[in-house]
């Protein structure tokens, strides 16, 4: 029987109401639907409703657009054999790092009425360092949450080494 190698996986997610699936079949109805009601006032004699419904689809569009690029942000910490690596997904934007377990420091964020520390959002995420690069964790998660997280990547750690 062979033995199950320790794998710890936090992945930390935006609240979103809707998948950018969801956003397009939305966006979809509401195009059919402005159309319709444009159409009609059209054939009543009211044609300047067309402009005005062409730049309301438009600025809804491009605003659900927006939404939807961030809609599927994650954050994921996985530790195992050793190595913590991190994923942060943000917009069209990658970044992945692999560290060893034994030389990683994992910094609480600071919550102060400092306003100059508390202006850094840096400040307010959990920091994970190596060496001298560090990456920011966290901002998926409730502010006042943010510490437990931090406590959470620190357990997973100590169960990854040993």
């Amino acid at each position: 029987m062979s033995e199950q190698p320790n794998v710890s996986v936090l992945l930390l997610k935006r609240n979103c109401s809707f998948t950018p699936k969801q956003v397009g079949q939305f966006y979809l109805s509401m195009v059919l639907f402005s159309s319709v009601i444009a159409s009609y006032f059209y054939w009543q004699g009211a044609w300047m409703i067309i402009p005005f419904a062409c730049i309301e689809l438009l600025v809804l569009g491009i605003a659900l657009l927006i939404y939807s690029r961030h809609a599927t942000d994650y954050e994921k910490i996985t530790i195992q054999d050793g190595m913590m690596h991190i994923e942060i997904v943000n917009g069209s934007q990658k970044i992945e790092k692999q560290w060893p377990l034994l030389w990683l420091r994992i910094r609480t964020p600071i919550f102060s009425k400092d306003t100059k520390l508390s202006k850094d959002p840096k400040n307010n995420l959990v920091t994970i360092e190596h060496a001298d690069e560090s990456i920011y964790v966290g901002s998926y998660t409730l502010r006042e949450k943010r510490k437990e997280l931090a406590d959470k990547i620190r357990r997973a750690r100590e169960l990854g080494l040993h």
